[in-house]
């Protein structure tokens, strides 16, 4: 049995990275201009408070982005899978299936264009006489 990982959801988890960066860089910036530690800590709170906020803002938006792209693939594979079986798939008059014609390999034709050393070689020693 698979083993289910707790998840935390995209906007909380960008409200709280926000948040923390707020609090940081609002902490380093009252200490660094020396001003009194209740305006400092009352400032962080502030700036912590509204780094969520806006974090957590910041999260609906791309969860819903996220969202919607996913709904956009799986309808572009069910729609995707459906032709590639239909193109592939022929119905035989016993009832059987058939595959239909597969595609080339690229490889195959690759090969068959390249030259050997042999060949580069004739065709140098052509050109030069």
């Amino acid at each position: 049995m698979a083993k289910s990982t707790k998840q935390i959801p995209i906007p909380q988890a960008a409200g709280a990275c926000t948040a923390f960066a707020a609090f940081s860089v609002s902490i380093l910036v009252g200490i660094s201009s020396e001003n009194p530690v209740d305006t400092v800590l009352s400032r962080a709170l502030l700036a912590l408070l509204l780094g969520f906020a806006v974090g957590f803002l910041v999260g609906l938006v791309c969860d819903w982005i996220v969202r919607e792209e996913i709904g956009r693939v799986e309808v572009r594979m069910s729609a995707d899978s459906a032709a590639s079986v239909a193109a592939e798939v022929d119905l035989d008059e016993e009832g059987g299936v058939d595959v239909v014609d597969e595609l080339p390999d690229p490889l195959d034709e690759a090969s068959a264009q390249s030259e050997t050393r042999v060949a580069v070689g004739n065709r140098r020693e052509k050109n030069e006489v």
